[in-house]
C-alpha cells in the first residue's frame, strides 16, 4: 500500500497546445524570465560553478540591466500582462539589495496536481541562493530583511552525495567544481532553523532543496538516501532537476535516455514508498522519456519555452527608430530556452516620448513570430524530440558534443494537451 505523501510539485509553463498560433497566445499566458544581473563571484552567489549557465555562456555572462533601471523594466513588462520573474545569481546577492528593490518575487512557477494548484512555496516571495551569503556574519540581518520584504522561502542548492549512513561524502570527490559543498548546506540550514526559533511563526522560512541528478548520484538507491537524508534535516520540499551539461565541461555526468526513463520510475517509488516529511518536486528539465510513471498532467515535460517561457537578457543598447512616436532603443534579447539562451526570438526595447509634463519611458517586448513558428514547427516535426529540446539544441548548435544514446524518443505527437 502506499504511503499518504503530499502531491509531487512541477515546473508550469503554461499548457496551450502547440498546435495554438503564437499570436493567439495572450500575455497573461506568457512567463518571462527577467535576467536582471548574471554576475557570479564574492558579491553575489560567492561561487563560480563548472556547470552554471551564467557562466558558460558568452550572451549573459558577467552581464546586467542598470540597477536602477530593472524595475521599471519588470513594471513595464507586467503592465502589459505577462508573468515576470526577475532573475538574478543570488536573492541575497549585494547584501540583500535585489530583495529591496524587487520586493517578494519567485525565481518559477511551481503547481500540483491536475488543476495546476499553485505549491506553497508559490505564497511568498521565494529567495533563491547559492547559501554561500547565509554563511556571512550578517546572515541574520539578510534573513531579517527577507522576512521584511515578503519572502517565505529559501531555496538553496545542493551539491552534495549521501553515503550508506546518511552522511555527505567528501566534497573533494564532488565531480562539479566551484559548487558549495552539502557540508556547508547543513550549516546554512541549522542558521535557519536557528531563526525560525525566534520569529512569528508566521515569518519562519520554509526551506526548498534543489539536487541535480546526474551520473554522479542516480539511481534508486541514491534517491531513497537522499529522501531520509533530507527527512532528518527538517525541509519543507526537495526537488530533483537533471544535470545539464553548460559548456560541454562534463559530459560524462549526463543521464542517457535510459536512465532518465529509470529516473522518473524511481521518483514514483520513492513518492509511493518513503514517509517523506518534505514536498518531492521534479524538474520540467527531466524532458519526456518516461514521464507517464509520474501521472503529471499531459503537457508536463513538454515545455512551453520559446511559446510561453520566455527569457529577457541584458544587451548592448542599439537605437532602432526616433520620430513621432518616440525613441526606440534596444536594451535586450528574448530568447526561448531560458538556461541556454537560445534561439533568438525577439527584442526587449525601451520607448521615450516626451510631452508637456517631460519624458516617459514605457518597455516592451517585441517577438519575432515568424522565428517562433518555425521554432515551433521544428518540435512538431519530431527535428527535436524531447519536450526539454536544451540539450538537442546545443547538440545542434555546437555548444556542447553529442553523447551517443542507444534509443530514440517518440515525436511531439502525444503532447498536444
Amino acid at each position: 500500500m502506499s504511503v499518504q505523501n503530499a502531491p509531487i510539485s512541477y515546473d508550469f509553463h503554461g499548457d496551450a497546445p502547440f498546435s495554438m498560433p503564437f499570436k493567439d497566445i495572450k500575455p497573461e499566458d506568457i512567463h518571462i524570465y527577467l535576467d536582471l544581473d548574471t554576475k557570479v563571484g564574492k558579491n553575489t552567489c560567492g561561487q563560480k560553478c563548472t556547470h552554471c549557465w551564467f557562466v558558460n555562456y558568452e550572451k549573459v555572462y558577467d552581464k546586467s540591466f542598470a540597477m536602477e533601471e530593472g524595475p521599471r523594466i519588470l513594471e513595464g513588462l507586467q503592465s502589459h500582462g505577462y508573468h515576470v520573474y526577475p532573475r538574478y545569481v543570488d536573492s541575497f546577492a549585494y547584501d540583500g539589495e535585489f530583495m529591496r528593490l524587487y520586493g517578494p518575487a519567485n525565481n518559477r512557477e511551481f503547481r500540483q496536481e491536475a488543476d495546476h494548484t499553485p505549491t506553497e512555496t508559490m505564497e511568498k516571495g521565494d529567495a533563491w541562493t547559492s547559501g554561500r551569503p547565509l554563511l556571512a556574519d550578517n546572515w541574520a540581518e539578510l534573513l531579517d530583511l527577507a522576512v521584511k520584504n515578503g519572502y517565505g522561502t529559501i531555496s538553496i542548492t545542493y551539491h552534495g552525495v549521501i553515503d550508506e549512513n546518511l552522511q555527505v561524502t567528501d566534497h573533494k570527490t564532488y565531480p562539479i567544481k566551484g559548487v558549495f559543498s552539502g557540508a556547508e548546506t547543513e550549516e546554512v540550514l541549522r542558521r535557519i532553523a536557528e531563526y525560525n526559533k525566534g520569529v512569528d511563526p508566521e515569518d519562519a522560512f520554509r526551506v526548498n532543496i534543489g539536487v541535480t541528478i546526474g551520473r554522479h548520484n542516480h539511481g534508486r538507491t541514491s534517491l531513497e538516501r537522499y529522501a531520509h537524508y533530507f527527512n532528518n534535516l527538517g525541509v519543507d520540499t526537495v526537488r530533483f532537476n537533471n544535470f545539464t551539461d553548460h559548456g560541454g565541461r562534463h559530459p560524462e555526468l549526463r543521464l542517457t535516455r535510459e536512465e532518465i526513463e529509470q529516473a522518473y520510475r524511481d521518483f514514483k517509488w520513492v513518492h509511493e514508498t518513503i514517509p517523506l516529511r518534505f514536498q518531492l518536486g521534479v524538474s520540467e528539465d527531466f524532458g519526456t522519456f518516461g514521464i507517464k510513471a509520474m501521472g503529471f498532467p499531459s503537457h508536463v515535460g513538454w515545455c512551453r519555452a520559446g511559446r510561453q517561457l520566455f527569457a529577457a537578457i541584458p544587451a548592448q543598447e542599439e537605437a532602432l527608430s526616433d520620430g513621432p512616436a518616440g525613441r526606440r532603443e534596444k536594451i535586450g534579447d528574448v530568447v526561448g530556452c531560458v538556461n541556454t539562451f537560445e534561439p533568438h526570438l525577439g527584442i526587449l526595447v525601451r520607448t521615450v516620448t516626451a510631452d508637456e509634463a517631460g519624458e516617459h519611458t514605457a518597455y516592451d517586448v517585441e517577438f519575432d513570430h515568424d522565428a517562433i513558428e518555425a521554432f515551433t514547427a521544428k518540435r512538431l516535426s519530431g527535428a527535436y524530440k524531447d519536450g526539454c529540446f536544451a540539450t538537442e539544441l546545443s547538440e545542434e548548435l555546437g555548444l556542447i558534443s553529442r553523447v551517443p544514446q542507444r534509443r530514440r524518443l517518440p515525436l511531439l505527437v502525444d503532447a498536444q494537451s
